[in-house]
């Protein structure tokens, strides 16, 4: 496996001293570059400290101090585009979590090994030292280690050699970062009857904005995010869609059905895990960006900015709004049109992420419901008439009712929606005047 491609994020590796901290890290270093990942640093915690000298400390405020500086190390070297490779013992749970919610993507690795291991282990003596009362301050001696709950991987290093240490940690972290092997599915099946005259001829997702059609700039951006694996529901006007850069799958009763079927006759295409879009919407590649940085297994974009576009839309009110509710600014709680739009977070994009696993929650939940509304076509599912009928963001919320998560990336503007013929006049004036204070 060469010139592997992953996504930018941090491997904090954590544990008391001598669980092998240090070793993983530099062999995980190496493992990457080895199979051609250059864009990675090592942040080892004993080498940091080197750097500041004698600032800091091993008291409790003085290790925070310095963790800290860790955190926001590995944060600018994710923002450059790199890996951080962190190894330090960071044993207070507290400063961990800190890490998790500054850094977007971020996996934790916890080194498990029994402290009278770790002293046999200890060449250095720091642990009888310690014993003998030679430190006022020594985690695992004088201090205990605080485990988190739930870390992404747990490495018990006792009964693992360190080959299969080694390899364990490298298939992880390449399974956690490898996002970019993805595919996209766009979903373009829909007549786009609001549009009037504007999609008589042509699909909507074909009509121009500033020179260039909404498809060609989701493609565009897709692939810059290195997605090339890109897959379309075409239905409506299907002889359009006729272009090597993409693959087509045909939603034959796309009159007659809506967003989560025609999502379905791409079913192939979602194994690996996958972008979902809708197709009458424009965005900035950033927003792609954001949701491949997720670590959730089911992400949706949301836009809490998203008041104002309503405003002078008679044809598209603000009752059709895809509203997503949460009570922590992390998780959807509910997510439907018709809503108390009053207490609503935001709006829902059109623009979804789905790992492996959320593509199997995915599979399964559309199973079951196919079974059971297989002699029930006429029953009301979520907001939808039918679950014929239903949208992506019924599906959702039955994924939600069902226990599992759905996350959401909080998404600021960067965006329009094309609805109604008024949009295509906002949307030139918004990408034309962005276009222009990019050229």
């Amino acid at each position: 496996m060469i010139n592997q491609k992953l996504i930018p994020g941090t491997i904090w590796i954590t544990g008391v001293s001598a669980s092998g901290k240090s070793t993983l890290g530099g062999k995980l270093f190496n493992d990457l570059k080895a199979i051609g990942v250059n864009n990675v640093k090592l942040l080892d915690g004993e080498a940091i400290r080197e750097v500041f000298g004698d600032t800091f400390g091993y008291g409790t405020n003085e290790r925070n101090a310095i963790l800290e500086k860790t955190i926001q190390m590995a944060r600018e070297c994710n923002d450059n585009g790199n890996i951080a490779i962190v190894s330090t013992i960071s044993h207070k749970r507290a400063i961990r979590q800190k890490a998790r919610d500054t850094i977007t993507n971020f996996m934790e690795v916890f080194l498990d090994c029994p402290l009278e291991v770790c002293i046999e282990r200890d060449y250095k003596g720091h642990y009888q030292k310690a014993l003998n009362g030679e430190y006022g301050n020594f985690i695992g001696i004088t201090e205990s280690y605080e485990t988190s709950d739930s870390p992404e991987l747990v490495i018990n290093t006792k009964s693992l050699s360190i080959v299969e240490c080694q390899k364990l940690l490298l298939d992880e972290v390449v399974r956690f970062l490898d996002k970019k092997s993805i595919n996209a599915i766009i979903v373009a099946a829909g007549m786009g009857k609001r549009m009037n005259h504007f999609t008589q001829e042509k699909p909507k997702c074909m009509l121009k904005i500033s020179g260039k059609t909404m498809l060609d700039r989701l493609i565009d951006n897709l692939q810059n995010c290195g997605i090339i694996d890109i897959n379309i529901v075409v239905g409506y006007k299907k002889e359009h869609f006729n272009d090597d850069r993409y693959q087509c799958y045909v939603n034959p009763d796309y009159e007659n059905n809506n967003i989560l079927h025609s999502l379905f006759y791409a079913e192939e295409a979602m194994d690996s895990g996958f972008i979902f879009s809708y197709s009458d919407i424009v965005y900035d590649e950033i927003i792609i960006r954001q949701m491949l940085e997720s670590s959730s297994d089911i992400a949706i974009a949301v836009d809490c900015n998203w008041r104002g576009y309503y405003e002078d839309r008679e044809d598209h009110p603000i009752s059709e709004a895809e509203l997503v509710f949460s009570e922590d600014k992390k998780t959807v709680t509910l997510i439907r049109k018709d809503a108390d739009f009053e207490n609503a977070f935001g709006e829902f994009l059109g623009v979804a992420y789905f790992s492996r696993k959320g593509v199997e929650i995915l599979k399964d939940v559309f199973s079951d419901l196919s079974q059971y509304y297989c002699d029930k076509p006429l029953q009301t599912f979520h907001t939808a008439k039918t679950f014929k009928k239903a949208y992506l963001t019924d599906m959702f919320q039955e994924i939600i009712n069902r226990g599992h998560s759905v996350d959401l990336v909080q998404i600021k503007g960067n965006w329009t929606e094309i609805d109604i013929p008024r949009d295509l006049t906002v949307s030139e004036q918004f990408w034309g005047e962005e276009e222009c204070q990019t050229s």
